[in-house]
């Protein structure tokens, strides 16, 4: 049986994530983390030049790469609100969220004339949010963490670190987004050309003419 050749463009219907709204927000939190939960087995009263950093990690303290998604709990309802943007009337939603993630925080100094590092466990952050989107019934929130930073006061009693006072500062991406299926006309794509080393030509050794086999041949 033979078969027509296929075409190099096809109308396709692909599965999609359609964006209903976008922003990028900045939101800052607040906590006290106790020592118990940094988990730190050493002494920092007398660590000099003390520092800290803090780290983006999942829950088991495994660093998480750029705009790493993370886990949000929608708290309400979704209410309804209309707005006027340039003359126009246009329906959002109020959207309330618990956003979770993890951090871990590194403390970096001196102690006793040797480099200090500690890294403490996994620590579960909680931040409460609520913003307007274009965000109707069937779409999702998605929300990635693109920045990070923050400060750390270290609270000690007796010398001893009780706890600390963690503030966080995060840039996120966020998304309403639902699932669509889409028609486009695309060509199809074709694997590449394996990349192969090429044999080089055998290489001569120098000659020595002048000597061998001399001027008289």
């Amino acid at each position: 049986m033979s078969h027509s050749p296929r075409p190099t463009q096809e109308l396709l219907c692909i599965n999609a994530e359609k964006v209903y709204d976008w922003v990028i927000l900045e939101n800052t939190v607040r906590q006290l983390v106790s020592a118990e939960e940094l988990d730190i087995d050493r002494e920092l009263d007398d660590v000099k030049h003390l520092s800290t950093r803090f780290i983006l990690t999942d829950e088991h303290g495994k660093p998480l790469g750029p705009n790493a998604e993370v886990k949000v709990k929608e708290v309400d309802k979704r209410e309804e609100k209309t707005f006027v943007i340039d003359g126009a009337l246009v329906t959002l939603e109020k959207v309330s969220f618990v956003k979770v993630f993890f951090i871990v925080i590194e403390f970096r100094g001196v102690k006793e004339h040797s480099p200090f590092v500690f890294t403490s466990r996994p620590i579960r952050i909680e931040a409460h949010e609520s913003l307007f989107l274009c965000a109707p019934e069937g779409t999702r929130l998605v929300v990635r963490i693109t920045d990070l930073d923050g400060s750390a006061k270290l609270n000690f009693f007796d010398d001893c670190l009780k706890s600390v006072d963690v503030t966080l500062t995060t840039c996120q991406s966020i998304q309403a987004v639902a699932d669509v299926t889409i028609e486009v006309k695309a060509d199809f794509c074709h694997p590449r050309d394996i990349l192969t080393e090429q044999c080089s030509t055998p290489v001569i050794p120098p000659q020595c003419p002048v000597i061998f086999p001399g001027h008289d041949h």
